[in-house]
């Protein structure tokens, strides 16, 4: 009896371990071989990477102890919206304010005029109301439109660099300018204390028209340091923070290249439902690594790739960082001089297996994350990933090469 029930026992230990062997085996091949599927189960049951709480997710290394967010019930959507060379992303918050982050172009205005994207905007917002406008740096494609947005909507807050606007030129244009510049109140100048300026038109009438909205706040796209976010835009159920320069990047930087003008755009990191999205103006290589640091390793899902998948934008590091499964490219392939996207930073993604979308094949892309944190995009136009993925080389035009569609058509299916 007593052997009987030794056996027995042995046969429940022996059992119970193959079961678990079952489990851990098929566990780690989910892992492996399907990153994304196990991103989705577990983000049912699980926090995010560093959450103590049950929804939401922190970013740790940048709120000191941020509350945990609450499981939210309505839809979050992100428009990309397409504006050939350029930027306009309008979010649409679940608590029913938004927020557009920059608006321009330097595609042809007749194929993309201010008045396409004013029609779209107009089937969006019905209160002529904007809760949050944000420019990330002073760049004409992605400045072009904000004036005018200013103009046509009340805008509750504005987000803007640290740039004080000085236009050059003997212009009539340019002399306007200038004196509307000199009447604008001097204590809102004062905010503006780097020493560098920005002489474009562009931004000159953007910064006119940020300064005189009414009943608007202003904002600098400026941290204190590197432990700081000043902006912080949340709710109990999403929060964006934005990991902008810092004053003593401001105060020992110049903007005298294309570069350095580009690197103070702030990178933002949406989190709502479990689901995390980054932002990144133009940002590149030199501040990339900057904001890597102070982000840590932040398991997030689509990535809004930062100057239009330029070589130099979207490093290994960064991307190792802020790890994504879907990246969202918003540019004009055949309609600019830079080579965008590139297929240096295509071959980046690649390389992680994550899904492309580019305004310039699939058109305006909209995002939506529900009630449960399902995410979900839809497109203008559907397109085979093998063509997202044929970017230009340095040295060629923007126009892929025959050859190189094919290859691509072979890698990727």
């Amino acid at each position: 009896m007593a052997r009987t029930k030794a056996k027995n026992i042995k046969a429940l230990i022996i059992a119970a371990v193959a079961i678990i062997l079952i489990v851990a085996i098929a566990l780690c091949v989910l892992y492996f071989g399907f990153p994304s599927v196990w991103k989705d189960l577990t983000g049912r049951f699980l926090p995010p990477d560093g959450d103590d709480g049950s929804q939401g997710g922190n970013i740790d290394s940048s709120q000191g102890g941020a509350p945990p967010l609450t499981l939210g019930d309505g839809e979050m959507k992100v428009h990309f919206i397409d504006v050939g060379q350029g930027d306009c992303i309008y979010i649409q918050f679940p608590d029913g304010t938004d927020m557009i982050i920059d608006c321009g172009t330097v595609s042809s205005h007749t194929t993309y005029p201010y008045s396409k994207t004013k029609e779209y905007l107009d089937t969006l917002d019905t209160d002529g109301k904007i809760n949050h406008l944000m420019l990330t740096h002073c760049d004409q494609d992605h400045v072009e439109y904000l004036d005018e947005i200013i103009y046509d909507f009340e805008v509750e807050n504005i987000y803007m660099p640290n740039v004080l606007a000085a236009p050059n030129g003997t212009s009539n244009a340019a002399i306007s300018l200038k004196n509307q510049i000199d009447a604008l109140d001097p204590d809102k100048l004062a905010q503006f204390a780097d020493k560098d300026k920005i002489t474009s038109q562009t931004y000159a009438k953007f910064f006119v028209a940020a300064l005189t909205e009414k009943n608007c706040e202003i904002h600098l796209n400026v941290d204190a340091d590197e432990n700081t976010n000043s902006i912080i835009i949340e709710e109990s159920s999403y929060r964006f923070t934005f990991f902008c320069p810092t004053q003593e990047y401001y105060d020992d930087t110049g903007l005298n290249t294309a570069e350095l003008k580009n690197a103070i755009s702030p990178v933002g990191i949406l989190e709502y439902n479990n689901r995390r999205i980054v932002f990144t103006g133009d940002s590149n290589e030199l501040n990339e690594d900057t904001v890597a640091a102070r982000i840590g390793e932040v398991d997030c899902d689509v990535l809004k790739v930062a100057h239009h998948g330029s070589r130099t934008s979207s490093s290994d590091e960064f991307l190792s960082a802020v790890t994504c499964e879907y990246a969202v490219i918003s540019c004009n392939s055949k309609g600019n001089s830079y080579n965008h996207p590139t297929q240096a930073a295509l071959d980046r993604f690649a390389a992680r297996n994550m899904t492309v979308y580019r305004t310039d094949t699939n058109g305006t892309i909209v995002l939506t994350v529900d009630g449960e944190g399902n995410m979900s995009f839809s497109v203008q136009t559907e397109v085979e990933q093998s063509v997202n993925f044929v970017g230009a080389d340095a040295e060629q035009p923007a126009a892929p090469s025959s050859t190189r569609a094919i290859l691509a058509a072979v890698i990727f299916g």
